[in-house]
């Protein structure tokens, strides 16, 4: 891996874990960029360029300009995953869940492990309405990757508010807090209504686990 291909994936990654604090998380994380180095050439410096500049545009919520750049990033380089997430979500800030969709389902097609376009998948069928479609996704993503915070914070919105669910909502949520060690007041005080609701308690103690 060269020098300067490590340095763009680190400032992806630094963009990614930006986000992540001890508070629930936004519903979005950007993809985590040019991951398929077998299918890297000798433009990928210009490549890697464009794909730092439209991860600015995204951050700043120039949509439309990001979109653009991620545009001609997917037809230079198709099998290229991160891009097309990204674009996914580009598509989606500005009005086009249809072609959100299918920028997600090439990001799967090109590497079936971008757990991030599952769980941006499941944002986009949730808010069109398609639950089970969502829930199926997010649980796709997980089998992928068990311990990604996003997707268990976004199943447990689903089940939660959604398909009225609720022990399904606390395993989820739960997870997340083990996975974050989160305080946030709200995330605890929901997983406490819910342990009441549902009734669940540690078995060697007595109280509610």
């Amino acid at each position: 891996m060269s020098l300067r291909y490590a340095k763009a994936l680190l400032l992806t990654i630094v963009v990614l874990l930006g986000g992540c604090a001890s508070a629930p998380p936004q519903e979005h994380a950007l993809a985590p960029g040019l991951e398929n180095t077998a299918v890297v050439t000798s433009t990928v410096t210009d490549v890697e360029g464009e794909f730092q500049t439209a991860l600015q545009l995204m951050k700043a919520d120039d949509w439309h300009a990001a979109a653009d750049r991620l545009v001609a990033i997917t037809a230079a380089k198709p099998r290229l995953s991160g891009p097309w997430t990204n674009l996914g979500i580009a598509r989606n800030k500005t009005g086009d869940p249809a072609g959100a969709e299918a920028a997600f389902n090439k990001a799967i097609d090109a590497n079936a492990s971008q757990v991030v376009a599952y769980n941006e998948l499941g944002i986009l069928y949730r808010r069109s309405g398609r639950l089970k479609e969502a829930a199926f996704i997010y649980h796709e993503g997980l089998k992928i990757n068990p311990n990604d915070v996003n997707i268990h914070w976004n199943l447990g919105i689903l089940y939660d508010r959604y398909l009225s669910t609720p022990a399904q909502a606390l395993v989820h949520y739960e997870r997340y807090q083990q996975l974050t060690q989160s305080e946030d007041s709200q995330l605890l005080s929901w997983i406490s209504e819910l342990r009441k609701q549902t009734g669940k308690v540690n078995v060697a103690t007595g109280a509610e686990r």
